[in-house]
């Protein structure tokens, strides 16, 4: 039965993958003979505007799929306003291909642009219905720079670019600044990130470069790759259930993080005033995503030591210093406000007392809750089902994450136990055979994705490879260590 229940979960993940934002993709429609439609918009500078598609990571034109209640025309305007909050006139059709049809469009309103220096133009994009789910980015690009992007289709650049001279341009509203779309309550807080910026900017060169480093190494602390990095050094070195509490931690805080961005959907300092990006971020602002996960993490460290060892002074103000420390880091790259800090250090941190109460929790006063199947099973469907409404890849991810955590712990209960090696070579020689496997996976899963724009295809080879993770580092490198068959695992002799 548990046999059955981890094929159909990992199937039902791949399945989640292709659906959750199927509606992108330029489908065929049969009755209509039109497989997608796109639109091509141009400013009377010639540049032409290029969307960059949220999980490829790739450019193209704005537009989409054909459902069968509507005319080409009709879809291709309600796409181009979902994508890019722009409402156009389609026109004549400028080219027809097995991929679909692209129109020549028109703005039916003055395109609102803020120009940087090279002359790419911004769109106020966070405004449209698919930004942070399908699109990252819309920028008029300039014709100088037609071959600095990566298209979705290799082959499509040069023709997109042929099609700009056949297309009547829109005209441009051109803003210093989108301060005017910008909510009153981030227009007083402009002064205290831009204020931030410029006081580190006036410390001098070296006080002005240290603090510039400090703030990249404590941005590390908020990168989820980082801890998701001491997952094995956790499993081989505190044991299993120590391995499991982190990445609970982690996917809850991830997953917490990213709805509640997609619910306040506000658009970071740097959209707003595009003079204040120094980092680099992509989707909506509310909360601090690198705050919110910083904070959970020492919030979790202090607490255990609290319970462990008193009352642990030194830890309190050693996270405390982390988040604020994080909190300006983030408010100095322009990325986010300081009221989007401050909602992510106090989210960040009631998921770590949460986390904590949940670790000690264990069933028949022997078995630790966060080690069985039945809680991940849970966590798996609670981030589909969230994948499902929201239409958000990396919530896909997560669940295919925690499927293959899932997946480990059925494996558990199938297979006879092993306890973990003893020897430091024993524990090295596992290590390093989780790194080799999990840098294997992610280079095959890159490798296919470099060969393909199509989002489905994206999305399954990339929950595919965070699906087999959990299988590989509690099951399969346990087994190489071994000698044996897979099917063993650490469960047995847990430090903790």
């Amino acid at each position: 039965m548990k046999r059955s229940i981890a094929v159909l979960l990992s199937v039902f993940s791949c399945w989640v993958s292709s659906y959750a934002l199927a509606q992108t993709e330029n489908t065929f429609s049969t009755e209509q003979g039109i497989a997608g439609v796109a639109c091509v918009i141009t400013d009377p500078a010639g540049r032409l505007l290029l969307i960059k598609d949220r999980v490829t990571g790739r450019y193209g034109l704005p537009g989409g799929r054909v459902n069968l209640a509507e005319s080409p025309t009709r879809a291709l305007a309600r796409e181009v306003f979902e994508e890019t909050a722009i409402r156009v006139n389609v026109g004549n059709v400028a080219h027809k291909d097995k991929r679909g049809v692209l129109f020549a469009c028109q703005s039916q309103t003055p395109l609102p642009v803020v120009s940087n220096a090279n002359g790419t133009g911004m769109l106020p994009v966070w405004q449209a219905l698919h930004f942070g789910s399908e699109i990252d980015k819309a920028l008029l690009v300039p014709p100088a720079q037609a071959d600095d992007y990566r298209y979705r289709f290799k082959d499509r650049g040069e023709l997109l670019w042929s099609l700009t001279a056949k297309t009547p341009s829109s005209d441009v509203a051109a803003l210093a600044d989108f301060s005017a779309l910008a909510p009153a309550f981030y227009v007083s807080q402009y002064v205290l990130v831009s204020g931030l910026q410029t006081t580190v900017a006036h410390m001098g060169d070296v006080a002005g470069s240290m603090t510039k480093r400090l703030f990249g190494l404590v941005n590390i602390l908020g990168e989820i790759a980082f801890y998701v990095a001491l997952v094995p050094l956790f499993l081989i070195f505190r044991g299993h259930k120590s391995a499991l509490s982190l990445l609970f931690l982690l996917i809850s805080a991830a997953a917490v993080s990213i709805t509640l961005k997609t619910g306040f959907a506000m658009p970071r300092p740097f959209y707003l005033w595009p003079d204040l990006q120094i980092g680099e971020a992509s989707g909506f602002t509310v909360p601090s995503g690198h705050t919110l996960l910083a904070a959970a993490v020492v919030t979790a460290w202090y607490l255990k030591r609290r319970n462990t060892r008193g009352q642990a002074y030194g830890s309190l103000l050693f996270a405390l210093a982390v988040t604020t420390l994080m909190g300006l880091n983030r408010m100095y790259l322009g990325v986010h406000f300081a009221s989007d800090v401050v909602i992510g250090a106090l989210v960040g941190s009631s998921l770590a007392w949460a986390t904590v109460k949940i670790d000690a929790v264990t069933i028949g006063k022997v078995r630790p809750l966060l080690t069985t199947g039945r809680l991940w099973l849970l966590v798996c469907a609670l981030l589909a089902l969230l994948a499902l409404a929201l239409k958000l890849p990396d919530m896909v991810y997560l669940a295919a994450l925690s499927a293959g955590i899932y997946t480990g712990q059925v494996w558990h209960k199938l297979f006879p136990s092993h306890k973990p090696a003893a020897s430091m070579m024993g524990k090295l020689l596992t290590l390093a055979w989780i790194f080799l496997g999990v840098a294997g996976l992610l280079l095959a899963a890159w490798g296919v994705v470099q060969m393909t724009g199509i989002s489905w295809m994206v999305l399954i080879v990339v929950s595919m490879a965070a699906w087999s993770v959990g299988p590989w580092v509690l099951i399969a490198s346990q087994s190489l260590r071994n000698g044996r068959t897979p099917g063993l695992a650490v469960v047995n002799g847990d430090k903790d």
